[in-house]
This record gives structure tokens, C-alpha cells and sequence, in this order.
């Protein structure tokens, strides 16, 4: 057993070590636009290794799988490098799909293929997971790990979309909202799916206003007490109201998102 916690440890070591030297080698390119996008989602990938630790501890997960949780979530947007080179998009309707291009990447590195079994079955299933609308997983645990990744992945998207917000309601980096035209108008289907407390749809998002909605939505697809807890001090999710336009619709789903986070979890 302690052979074993001792590889695990190496492993995880190596997979950090991978993830500097990876990232590190396509950031150091002529482009200044592409090297400022892929700092970010360098950044983005430590600070959702380090919220799905956080998660992982407060669910009195075991070390081995609180640094799983850590590695997975440091590697899952792996893929975003080299699709970000090639298309100079993050978006995945228009390019390709990012999951597949992480787990095309990590099935080729050696400290990958010396975990074990069911270690290897959460990295993949968490990482191939974590940007689709809807999965399915029979494995319990490999279930966990997905819900980790996919509640950290949103509480700093949530922080990195307010921190690169303009005084205007646009941001300073399109790029983070798929360069969506910068208009005040609500497309019907992404007010119907957040109306209905759904996550809206990527495919239907047509302007910044139907992303920040998006972002908005994003609250019905959190799986975890203490995600809700963290979204709610922070204030993520006012931060972001703060910038929409005042109108009734605008208000109204406002208004049922807070109930949502007041009355199913921070009441409880």
C-alpha cells in the first residue's frame, strides 16, 4: 500500500511537471494575441486544479483522491493550447471539441499510462465530460470526479469572465466570449432554457447579452454545497447581473436564480 501512495505521489509530480513544461512551450510564441489567450487558460487551469482540490477536501475525499481531483483538473483544458494555435477560437462548435483533444494528448504521456486502472477511468471520464451538456456515467466514482471538475471549471469561469468585464458590459478579451457581437438583445431560445432552469446552449448563444445569460445559467448545473457556498461569497453571480441591462425578463431570472442558492443551499 505504501509503495503504491508513493507512485501515486511520483506520478502526480509528473503530470504537474508535464502540464509546466507543456503550456509553458506553446505560450512562448511570436504572437502576442495567441500568447495572451493561452495565459489565460494557463491560469485557468491552475486555479481549477486548485478549486477542485478544495471541493475534493471539503468532501473528506482521501489524499490520493483530493491530488487525483488536483491533476485532473490542471489537465483538462490541455487541449485548448494547441486548438487555440491552430484556430486562434475557443470555441468548440467552430473548431473542435477540446475534451477530445485533452484526452488525446494525455493518453500519449508515459506518467498517464503508469496510473492505475481506475484512476486512469476519472481522468478520462472527468476531463471527456466536462464541457458536454449532458453525459452519462455508471461508475460512481468516476461520477464524483466529474461533478468536481465541472463545478470548479464553472466557479472560475465565472471569476475570469468578471475580472476581464469592461465598465461597458463588453470584455477585454472577446476571445473568452467567443467573440460574440457586443448587443443588448436576448435570443428567444437562451431566455426559455434559463426560464425553464435549464443550462443554456452554446449553439444558441448569438450576442454577449446571450452569454452572460449563459454564464447566469451555468447555476443549474452545480452539483456541490460547498461550490454554492464559494459562488455565493464571492458574489459570482451578482457580479455578473450587476452588468445586464435592467429589464424584466433580466430580473425576473435574477430573481429565480437567487431563490435558487438561498433556498436549496445556503438556508440548509
Amino acid at each position: 500500500m505504501e509503495k503504491i501512495k508513493k507512485k501515486n505521489e511520483n506520478l502526480f509530480e509528473e503530470g504537474k511537471a508535464f502540464f509546466e513544461e507543456y503550456s509553458q512551450k506553446m505560450i512562448e510564441g511570436d504572437n502576442a494575441y495567441v500568447v495572451e489567450n493561452l495565459q489565460l487558460k494557463k491560469d485557468h487551469s491552475i486555479k481549477v486544479a486548485a478549486l477542485s482540490r478544495y471541493i475534493a477536501e471539503h468532501l473528506d475525499m482521501n489524499k490520493n483522491d483530493c491530488d487525483l481531483a488536483e491533476i485532473i483538473g490542471l489537465l483538462h483544458d490541455i487541449g485548448r493550447f494547441s486548438q487555440f494555435e491552430k484556430y486562434e477560437s475557443f470555441d468548440d462548435l467552430k473548431t473542435v471539441d477540446h475534451a477530445v483533444l485533452s484526452l488525446n494528448i494525455i493518453n500519449k504521456e508515459e506518467f498517464f499510462k503508469k496510473f492505475q486502472d481506475k484512476d486512469k477511468e476519472a481522468i478520462l471520464s472527468a476531463i471527456g465530460n466536462h464541457n458536454k451538456l449532458a453525459f452519462i456515467e455508471k461508475d460512481e466514482r468516476c461520477m464524483k470526479f466529474c461533478k468536481i471538475l465541472r463545478d470548479a471549471d464553472k466557479l472560475d469561469i465565472w471569476e475570469k469572465c468578471i475580472t476581464y468585464m469592461k465598465r461597458d458590459g463588453s470584455f477585454s478579451m472577446p476571445s473568452i466570449c467567443f467573440n460574440l457581437q457586443n448587443k443588448l438583445i436576448l435570443n428567444e431560445a437562451v431566455r426559455k432554457d434559463i426560464e425553464m432552469g435549464k443550462l443554456v446552449q452554446k449553439k444558441d448563444l448569438k450576442t454577449v447579452l446571450d452569454f452572460k445569460v449563459f454564464l447566469l445559467s451555468m447555476i443549474y448545473d452545480i452539483n456541490f454545497k460547498i461550490s454554492f457556498h464559494y459562488l455565493n461569497q464571492k458574489q459570482l453571480i451578482k457580479n455578473i447581473y450587476e452588468t445586464l441591462p435592467k429589464r424584466d425578463e433580466i430580473f425576473g431570472i435574477y430573481r429565480q436564480i437567487k431563490l435558487l442558492i438561498e433556498n436549496k443551499f445556503i438556508l440548509k
